[in-house]
């Protein structure tokens, strides 16, 4: 006697519905890239801390890639940054890949000098040799870098003012030009001084 479960019109429809679901799960539509938009930071003692769901939705320029790293369910977890090949320092006129900041933490740090702190990994392979960030604003931004060790590290930036601040610019810098070069940022920290 059979079992109701392998009458073909039980069984088959529903052998559909796992393939259907099992196929949708291996696509992870969750892990999709997202469109830019501003997203909270945390704020501890009047600095902006950017790190897990804080990299959901950046924004990246023409000069570098960019990939956001999330867990299966889709939760950002950090922000990997590679410069493309053949690229020149950047410019005043680049924008990297940008952090984009809510208007009301923008305040905090508009038309104030900073101190960025920047916690990231090497990529295994073809890891950048250098960082550059900036604060991005109406005026142009001023690059600083620093040589980023190839080992887990964290860089500090001292920053000049910027008007109408809305992000902060990162971008990875390396002297091979052959291929791309990255860095797995974990933690960004903006501490604005009076």
């Amino acid at each position: 006697m059979r079992h109701w479960l392998f009458h073909p019109l039980v069984f088959y429809p529903l052998a559909i519905l796992f393939a259907v679901l099992v196929i949708a799960i291996s696509v992870r539509p969750q892990s999709w890239p997202r469109e830019p938009a501003p997203v909270a930071a945390q704020v501890e003692n009047g600095a902006l801390v950017f790190e897990g769901e804080a990299f959901n939705s950046p924004a990246v320029g023409a000069e570098q890639d960019m990939a956001v790293t999330r867990d299966f369910l889709g939760r950002a977890q950090t922000l990997r940054i590679a410069q493309l090949p053949n690229q020149p320092p950047p410019t005043p006129a680049e924008q990297g890949a940008r952090l984009l900041l809510t208007p009301e933490q923008a305040a905090l740090i508009d038309d104030k000098p900073v101190t960025v702190e920047v916690s990231y990994n090497p990529l295994p392979v073809n890891a950048a040799s250098a960082l550059a960030v900036s604060l991005q604003g109406i005026g142009p931004a001023e690059w600083v870098s620093q040589e980023a060790p190839a080992q887990p590290a964290t860089l500090r930036f001292e920053l000049p003012p910027q008007f109408a601040v809305n992000a902060i610019g990162l971008r990875a810098l390396s002297n091979g030009t052959d291929q791309s070069y990255g860095l797995e940022i974990t933690r960004v920290r903006v501490t604005p001084h009076p």
